[in-house]
């Protein structure tokens, strides 16, 4: 597999240049980072939660976990859980099961981008699949999120 449709799509009608770069398969974000040899503070990684208003995708670095208090303050208390990976394909159904991107806008999904991300000087993401990431300027990335709300979202591993 190679990038998802919709993320093509939506980073050419963006106008936003990007390129692919290769990596061993991998099954998650912090792995994907350290096949590609990128730090993984550099690589955006979504977490797919839910309730019964629906989907929000949330975008933090790989190298940091969700800090899921943050998330509930931020959507005016709304008691989000992380989505079962059997239902992944139904909100991003041209992915590759776990292999999501970041830009929940190109699949219809609300998207809270954690700060830290705004300031990279380059960013990489799932392409959809697990053997490549997309690698972009990181103002180019903070610009796809102009429409989105940031905030503090994650936490540094111990």
């Amino acid at each position: 597999m190679t990038i998802a449709a919709r993320v093509s799509q939506y980073l050419r009608d963006q106008s936003v240049d990007f390129q692919l770069v290769q990596h061993p398969h991998s099954q998650r974000s912090a792995e994907s980072a350290r096949a590609a040899h990128v730090r993984e503070d550099r690589v955006a990684k979504a977490v797919l939660l839910k309730d019964d208003q629906g989907y929000v995708l949330v975008v933090l670095p790989a190298s940091s976990s969700l800090d899921m208090r943050a998330v509930h303050d931020e959507t005016g208390r709304r008691h989000l859980e992380m989505v079962e990976e059997g239902e992944l394909s139904r909100a991003f159904p041209d992915c590759e099961l776990g292999a999501l991107p970041p830009l929940g806008q190109a699949y219809g999904i609300t998207t809270l981008l954690d700060n830290s991300l705004r300031h990279r000087d380059t960013v990489y993401f799932e392409a959809g699949d697990h053997e490549e990431l997309v690698e972009m300027d990181g103002a180019r990335f903070a610009k796809l999120f102009e429409d989105c709300q940031s905030c503090d979202l994650s936490k540094d591993w111990p």
